[in-house]
């Protein structure tokens, strides 16, 4: 095994955590809406065209109301759900904060173009990560190969020399054939002991 010299950081459901439940959760909550509809939904076409900043926050919104039966006043209650039922894990930025003393440091994300003002705001990870790379940028999705493909470049190291975080088991499975070190997020703790495991050999 090759000496590790980067981690590479998911966004949602690791660093940025839902102040309750999940991503799906927390969302059919707040609309009133059945988890399984916000699950397809989540999962659709327009998702990703969403994260790759082909349709604006205004337009996603509506498409999900609509598949939903709801009325648009509800735009609101996203609205507030994108930005307000989301904090950074101070904890987990601050061992990241550690580590980047030793490992170059990424975090790369699936989410929309919103994510750069949030982070400016209310999301402020100042300083943890050397490379920003998300899907509303660079026109990719996890888990195609060729995002994680074009992080290692922006990094600069080999697959083998990186460990890539993700709290979605596709995502990590993905980077994982392309001889990427992987670990599923289940809890800070288990994440921390996983990568320290890891980065110790």
């Amino acid at each position: 095994m090759k000496s590790i010299k980067a981690v590479i950081w998911d966004l949602a459901g690791v660093v940025l955590q839902p102040v309750k439940g999940t991503f799906n959760s927390l969302l059919a909550e707040r609309l009133g809406a059945p988890l399984k509809d916000i699950e397809r939904l989540i999962s659709s076409k327009e998702n990703d065209l969403w994260d790759i900043d082909e349709i604006d926050d205004n337009t996603y919104y509506t498409f999900l109301l609509e598949e939903l039966k709801m009325p648009m006043e509800k735009k609101s209650i996203l609205r507030k759900f994108v930005l307000e039922d989301f904090y950074i894990d101070q904890e987990m930025l601050g061992y990241i904060n550690k580590i980047r003393k030793s490992f170059t440091t990424a975090l790369l994300t699936n989410f929309p173009a919103h994510m750069h003002d949030f982070m400016k705001t209310d999301w402020i990870v100042d300083g943890a990560f050397d490379h920003i790379i998300a899907s509303c940028d660079v026109k990719l999705i996890k888990p195609d190969p060729a995002i994680y493909t074009l992080t290692l470049a922006r990094i600069g190291c080999l697959a083998e020399e990186s460990v890539f975080i993700d709290d979605r088991e596709i995502n990590v499975k993905a980077a994982e054939k392309l001889g990427v070190n992987g670990i599923v997020y289940q809890s800070r703790s288990q994440t921390i002991n996983d990568l320290e495991a890891i980065l110790q050999k």
